[in-house]
């Protein structure tokens, strides 16, 4: 409905612009705009316990783009993107049918990503209508689950503003959420949300403090209607002229919004402390996703690969909670010319209810950045079940391009 809408103001933005003088300069806008490309090939294996074939999956996304010139305060940005198996496909994508392997959430498809309107006339204020990426907070509670092929958009209207000397405030009113897997999917398409996010964020000297509220009203299922109140703060402190203290302390509670079911009632917490030194990061984390027996919190539009393991045992929370206790390493390098970037993970996963051991994982990644339009990566996640889910290893190497 908001893409129909889009077209409806870009029809009458072109219509009432038809004067000689302003017509050539629509005309420049359009055509003297920016193109982008980009291009990502990825391969990926999965073994899990309990299934007897290994997913092995070679897939290529096409993301073709073009922003608009600005025009008396306005510019249009439109991306198409397509996703394909090539070569070898022999994994569940979750519409391909192929139940007897394990799954990998990238189905075949191709649409419209993104098309939004930006008007920024307005002094430190930004609107855009449109089909849009969103992301909050290190994408949370709110992101654009960039990690798969199919990026997650919102069909929205956000304003951004930053008057309010160090300070930005975000509002965004969104109307549905389109997921992952597809427009086309058979069932896992789009979710219909009339949803209202208001954030706001102060940058001071050693870090910056965040406030959000998400209040999502679920027209799919209106049961799982919720809003979030929470606070988040970040920062580092100088140790010395070549370390840093890092930290990050955050709080949230979720309550029932709208016909939402009266048991939701949960809170999150999220700790992180640790250090940094010339190119050696360490941090040890824990985060925990609290329940009261009956709902545990939910964060249904976050990026949720990002947190609680790269296996992906976690992307909903188990009924009796979730606590992950983390370590985290990385370290940054060159090879010549060419960066280095060296990641590792180690959580163990249990219950916040009744103690739960649910298991533990380990997460390597290596990454080497060619160039500013390409890089290479390899990624591996091997989750070791107790009393969750089972024994799951992935492995992914890919090659992405942009332009």
């Amino acid at each position: 409905m908001i893409i129909k809408r889009f077209q409806c103001v870009i029809f009458a933005f072109v219509l009432f612009s038809g004067t000689p003088g302003i017509a050539d300069e629509l005309k420049e806008t359009l055509v003297n705009g920016k193109a982008s490309v980009d291009l990502r090939y990825r391969f990926e294996l999965v073994n899990q316990e309990g299934i007897e074939n290994d997913a092995k999956a070679s897939t290529l996304r096409l993301r073709l783009g073009y922003t608009t010139k600005k025009f008396n305060g306005f510019n249009i940005h439109v991306d198409l993107e397509a996703i394909k198996p090539i070569g070898i496909d022999d994994y569940n994508s979750t519409d391909n049918d192929k139940l007897d392997y394990p799954v990998v959430a990238d189905p075949e498809d191709s649409e419209l990503n993104q098309a939004f309107l930006t008007y920024s006339g307005i002094k430190e204020t930004v609107f855009t209508f449109g089909r849009q990426r969103i992301k909050l907070d290190k994408d949370r509670f709110i992101g654009n689950v960039g990690w798969r092929q199919n990026e997650q958009t919102y069909d929205a209207f956000m304003c951004v503003n930053t008057s309010i000397p160090n300070s930005t405030i975000t509002f965004a009113h969104i109307l549905n959420v389109n997921r992952i897997f597809g427009e086309h999917h058979s069932s896992l398409s789009d979710i219909d949300v009339s949803a209202n996010i208001i954030h706001l964020n102060y940058v001071f000297s050693s870090g910056q403090l965040s406030a959000y509220g998400h209040f999502i009203e679920n027209q799919d299922v209106p049961v799982n209607s919720h809003y979030n109140l929470g606070l988040r703060l970040n920062g580092t402190d100088r140790l010395s002229r070549s370390a840093k203290l890092l930290y990050t302390l955050e709080y949230a509670v979720q309550n029932d919004y709208k016909e939402g079911a009266d048991f939701i009632d949960v809170s999150y917490r999220f700790l992180e402390l640790g250090s940094k030194w010339d190119n050696f990061t360490i941090k040890a984390g824990y985060e925990e996703l609290g329940s009261n027996a009956l709902y545990s919190f939910s964060t249904p539009f976050a990026t949720l690969h990002a947190f609680n393991g790269w296996a992906d045992k976690f992307l909903s929370t188990p009924v009796e909670g979730l606590v992950d206790k983390y370590i985290f390493l990385s370290y940054q390098t060159k090879l010549g010319e060419m960066k280095v970037a060296l990641k590792a993970y180690y959580h163990d996963f249990q219950s916040s209810n009744n103690r739960i051991d649910y298991g533990t994982e380990l997460d390597l990644q290596a990454q080497l950045i060619l160039s500013k339009e390409c890089n290479l990566i390899v990624k591996y996640a091997s989750y070791n079940a107790q009393e969750y889910a089972t024994d799951t290893q992935k492995f992914w190497a890919g090659i992405q391009f942009t332009f």
